[in-house]
């Protein structure tokens, strides 16, 4: 009998960082994190197979300030609490798809999140994770102007980084997205 273990707020290992990034390269769907940022990273959720490393993602805390100086809960009166998490950096290793794993990471995460009581933020284009975000209790929307002003100033914040940059191009040039960008969230 195979086992799932889900390992929670532990930081990736170096080897473990190191995978995830050279599979995120490999993915148009996921614009990616330098190797310092996945070693950084505090609210990661792991999960094995039999043992063996299957697979992650990452509850983003938005940082207490953005860039522009505002307070997330100072951004717009939709917001809540202001304290937003989010669900990023889906990643199943290829022999593990198709075995329910990422249903598996996002629902940890998203629990996570709501048990923490932060607002929800989820953005992907790649159609299996697109149908997990509709199953769950977020709002869905198709336009990134329709964020939530919090929501759109963290996401630029993140972009502006040469990494992303180059990867974002990198991507734009030789790769094809699975799908179109969704964004869903949830509001505490």
């Amino acid at each position: 009998m195979t086992e799932n273990i889900i390992i929670k707020n532990q930081p990736f290992t170096k080897s473990e960082a190191k995978i995830v990034q050279a599979e995120i390269r490999k993915s148009p769907d996921i614009t990616g994190y330098s190797l310092r940022e996945l070693l950084w990273q505090k609210n990661v959720f792991k999960t094995y197979k039999d043992k063996e490393f299957a697979g992650a993602c990452n509850n983003f805390d938005f940082p207490p300030w953005l860039p522009s100086g505002l307070c997330p809960a100072e951004t717009d009166g939709e917001t809540g609490s202001g304290f937003w998490t989010e669900l990023s950096g889906f990643l199943v290793l290829p022999k593990f798809r198709g075995q329910g794993i990422g249903k598996l990471l996002y629902k940890s995460a998203f629990q996570d999140a709501e048990d923490r009581k932060r607002n929800i933020y989820v953005v992907s284009c790649n159609p299996a994770m697109q149908k997990i975000m509709r199953g769950s209790n977020l709002t869905i929307i198709t336009k990134f102007r329709q964020l939530p002003r919090v929501i759109r100033l963290h996401s630029l914040s993140f972009i502006i980084s040469w990494y992303r940059l180059f990867e974002t191009i990198r991507k734009a040039l030789f790769m094809k997205k699975s799908g179109k960008f969704i964004f869903g969230y949830k509001i505490f």
